[in-house]
């Protein structure tokens, strides 16, 4: 007799096959006979649970683990027994700012990881270096690629303070009415410290979605640049701490108004100003 298999009995089997996939070892693992490797791994971010399963898997089968303080400490239960050494923001990064401050330190602590990566390849073993979102979004430890071309290094992608910061809004950021694009930067222009092109006035002349990753930038100065294209009433939207369920915080404005909405308000350094109208 032929068995007939209704629409649960097939959910169920989806689903089994499902999980298999997840606990599955991943392909990139796989180790390479006599090779050791060198992985780039996006921990998410905000909250641990944003970590990929694949990011999960990558770091438990590292023999050698770099990283700063805040993630070693945050995912330390998955260290264990591993090699773990904290490492300071931006190793080889030749034009980060904190290096011009004291070449000396960089120097000194970049050649111990220089050979702390080379010994542990060339044993045949692997090292992860631990990152927080898009490491190709300004990433800290970026520099990691440029440094060891040669060790094919690999990223690991994971959620970006982007991504988060998009769900928080829940709004279709390419949905504008005026613009169906989005622009990432860094807004570095209104710091005046660096003397860049892409200023917010000339990325603004298109009245594009505009998604500003704040580090070190001057909201006032980012205000002022964004009001020679955009009209006053243009929604804006500063996203605190994208990716903590417990603290994430969404603050709604318009050009016009968001400095006198925060002038009393102390921003966490985790956060991003969205502007367009896709918020409306």
């Amino acid at each position: 007799m032929t068995r007939k298999f209704d629409s649960g009995m097939w959910i169920f089997i989806a689903s089994i096959f499902i999980v298999m996939l997840a606990y599955a070892p991943t392909a990139a693992l796989e180790p390479t006979e006599g090779k050791g490797r060198l992985f780039l791994v996006s921990m998410g971010t905000g909250d641990r649970d944003n970590m990929t399963i694949r990011a999960q898997k990558v770091v438990l089968a590292a023999d050698v683990v770099l990283s700063s303080k805040h993630l070693l400490e945050t995912f330390a239960d998955l260290l264990e027994g591993k090699a773990v050494h904290e490492i300071g923001h931006a190793l080889f990064k030749k034009n980060c700012p904190h290096r011009l401050e004291n070449p000396g330190a960089f120097e000194a602590e970049e050649r111990k990881i220089r050979n702390l990566v080379r010994e542990t390849v060339a044993a045949g073993r692997t090292v992860a270096v631990l990152d927080n979102g898009d490491p190709t979004i300004y990433g800290p430890h970026i520099a990691f690629l440029t440094e060891f071309p040669d060790l094919n290094p690999k990223i690991i992608p994971g959620i970006s303070s982007f991504n988060a910061a998009n769900a928080a809004l829940g709004r279709a950021v390419t949905g504008g009415i005026v613009s169906r694009s989005v622009i990432l930067t860094g807004g570095i222009g209104t710091t005046g410290s660096f003397d860049c092109r892409d200023t917010l006035s000339q990325l603004g002349e298109t009245q594009s979605t505009m998604v500003i990753f704040t580090m070190r930038v001057k909201l006032p100065k980012v205000v002022e640049e964004l009001k020679l294209n955009y009209p006053g009433d243009t929604p804006v939207a500063i996203v605190c701490q994208a990716g903590y369920h417990a603290k994430e915080k969404v603050i709604l404005a318009t050009l016009d108004t968001v400095l006198d909405m925060i002038k009393d308000m102390e921003l966490p350094f985790e956060h991003l100003v969205y502007v367009g109208d896709f918020l409306k």
